[in-house]
């Protein structure tokens, strides 16, 4: 099985693309996929996510292996790269960056997330898989205080629990079991300027529609330009899906 892919990455409404995207394929079939969100509100939102996606995907090439503590050394690496930039810079200090990670065999994969970049998996249909934002209206969620509809344009979307570069305890959540991959399995990584424009029903519907992965991000943006207001955020994502190569 082999896992063909496209990528989206767009300035939006800001004069900056503070989101970065990364891919690193393998000789031996392996990959890593990688969407990262600078937090603009701090500093340094851009250099916080592409450095942690380059620490990441070189981390991954120097070791490669589709295990949960393989995906956690990446990550964590990655942080560690970004609160040495911090200790070494008088204008990066705060930055920070949420982050996604996917690394597969084409028969397996692990994810590991860090604020509210999310991983989807659609299987027949359905939306089998969503990772769970680390944010405080996710939390809200959890409590039982708001429904998880309501994250979508609450006043505290952008209020985030854990990303990479915080002082605080270090706190990914890494898929502990590997999740075996089947032929049609398709799988979306996107940052909050994505989905919040883009509901997971109509994520499905477009999916439905579309001849490959190209059109189905094209076909998801112009959902997302039609509802998004002046200004809005950075959006990219990655597409994937399982087939048979040549097929």
């Amino acid at each position: 099985m082999k896992l063909f892919y496209a990528t989206l990455s767009k300035t939006g409404g800001r004069e900056e693309n503070e989101d970065c995207v990364g891919v690193r394929l393998l000789s031996d079939g392996l990959g890593c996929w990688v969407v990262a969100d600078g937090l603009g509100g701090h500093g340094g939102g851009e250099t916080a996510s592409r450095l942690a996606v380059d620490t990441i995907l070189t981390t991954f090439a120097a070791s490669p292996a589709i295990s949960s503590s393989s995906l956690f050394h990446c990550v964590e690496s990655a942080h560690r790269d970004i609160l040495t930039h911090q200790s070494n810079t008088l204008t990066d200090g705060n930055m920070r960056t949420a982050i996604a990670v996917f690394c597969s065999d084409g028969l397996i994969a692990h994810w590991a997330h860090a604020g509210d970049v999310r991983v989807y998996v659609f299987r027949d249909g359905d939306v089998a898989f969503q990772t769970k934002d680390h944010s405080v209206p996710q939390a809200l969620v959890n409590a039982g205080e708001i429904g998880s509809d309501e994250i979508r344009g609450h006043e505290d979307r952008n209020r985030l629990l854990r990303c990479l570069g915080s002082p605080e305890k270090f706190l990914p959540s890494v898929l502990e079991n590997p999740f075996v991959i089947l032929r049609g399995d398709v799988f979306l990584i996107c940052t909050d300027g994505f989905w919040e424009h883009v509901t997971e029903l109509e994520m499905l519907l477009d999916w439905c529609k579309s001849l490959n992965l190209r059109d189905w991000l094209d076909r998801m943006e112009l959902r997302l330009l039609k509802l998004a207001p002046q200004g809005h955020d950075n959006y990219s994502a990655i597409a994937l899906l399982a087939d048979f190569d040549g097929d």
